[in-house]
């Protein structure tokens, strides 16, 4: 039964990384990527393949880089428009 459990998250994580291949919006693309390499990781670890937990953690962790950064700037980017429309109404004549 346990194996059966293991072979299902492969299946599954095999065709999220399948799937990403088919979206376009690079931050939905590095996430369903994240989350199919992570259940491939889980897999592979399960069933003792160094070849394949080493390259689907790199990915991982590639693609984490990439969310946190996209995050950051995303965050930066709001706090700049906060600011601009706080400036904006308080410089206007009333």
């Amino acid at each position: 039964m346990e194996n059966i459990i293991f072979d299902i998250i492969s299946w599954i994580g095999l065709t999220i990384c399948i799937g990403a291949f088919f979206i376009k919006d690079v931050f939905w693309l590095r996430l369903a990527t994240l989350i199919g390499c992570s259940l491939l990781f889980v897999y592979y670890s399960h069933i003792d393949i160094p070849q394949g937990v080493i390259s689907n953690l790199l990915v991982l962790l590639i693609n984490a880089y990439y969310l946190l950064r996209f995050a950051k700037a995303r965050k930066t980017a709001q706090s700049q428009q906060n600011t601009t429309t706080l400036l904006n109404t308080t410089t206007q004549p009333e």
